[in-house]
């Protein structure tokens, strides 16, 4: 069996769900759905956040976007949620868990983290991606194919040097990391599980990428990478996104790729 390699990339005829896909990561990811030809679904805790950005986005590149609300740690949500795609659409190509990330309630020094803020990193990034997970897998499994890429982060594979964080910036919170360490092991077990099913299940662990962080971090960071910079919004993670979402990866289940610019691998 032969395939063209640019139909092997394009998403043309499948539609794809990117939770948080208003902003930052999501943003990027929703952008590299749609010109990949993907009809996208975009949700948010504030539906009208997101069916504002989607009609920003559908104007944008020509393409069918859908704004959804949903509340990564409201259950019933995530529920209803899934009925709503499975009634309008019927199905589900590709799901990016996108939405969790940090907690407001974290400090960042191990010895002042309260067990609230410990709950709050589990909920919205293992517990949300999990409810997320076994949704999807209802509404998939009898349609024998599916792709699930889960956003963790580099914080799940390396200790980190705190040294690179200037005073007064808030040092990556212990919480998150085993968060996002969470999310891994879920990725492995539900591909396990799944892949008899035809759904595939990956991960993608970014890692620093320059948003508004103090120069000193910037250059911190950027001289403990391989390549020698953070990584660049808008570019530097769509393209791995796109990659696993589409046949290019048919045979690809079970995997983490790291997109750091060789951060975890730099000694």
């Amino acid at each position: 069996m032969n395939a063209d390699v640019k139909g092997l990339f394009s998403l043309d005829g499948k539609n794809a769900m990117v939770t948080g896909g208003s902003q930052n990561f999501g943003l990027e990811i929703s952008t590299g759905m749609l010109e990949a030809g993907a009809e996208l679904i975009i949700t948010s805790r504030d539906a009208a956040k997101a069916q504002k950005r989607a009609g920003e986005l559908s104007r944008k590149y020509s393409r069918p976007v859908h704004g959804m609300g949903m509340n990564l740690l409201d259950e019933q949500s995530i529920v209803k949620l899934f009925a709503d795609v499975k009634k309008k659409f019927g199905r589900l190509d590709i799901l990016v868990n996108n939405a969790g990330g940090h907690s407001p309630l974290a400090t960042g020094w191990l010895e002042k983290e309260t067990l609230e803020a410990w709950r709050a990193f589990v909920e919205i990034n293992m517990t949300g991606t999990f409810l997320m997970t076994r949704e999807y897998a209802k509404l998939m499994m009898a349609q024998k194919k599916g792709s699930v890429i889960n956003i963790a982060s580099i914080a799940a594979l390396v200790g980190r040097d705190r040294s690179v964080y200037p005073k007064g910036m808030t040092p990556q919170p212990v919480p998150y990391a085993a968060a996002k360490a969470g999310m891994i092991g879920l990725t492995l077990d539900s591909a396990a599980y799944l892949g008899q099913f035809g759904i595939r299940v990956n991960a993608i662990s970014p890692g620093g990428f320059e948003r508004t962080q103090p120069k000193e971090f910037i250059a911190a960071y950027s001289g403990r990478t391989m390549l020698g910079r953070m990584g660049r919004e808008g570019f530097d993670l769509k393209g791995a996104v796109v990659f696993l979402s589409s046949d290019a990866a048919a045979y690809v289940t079970g995997h983490n790729l790291v997109v750091d610019g060789g951060f975890t691998k730099f000694k």
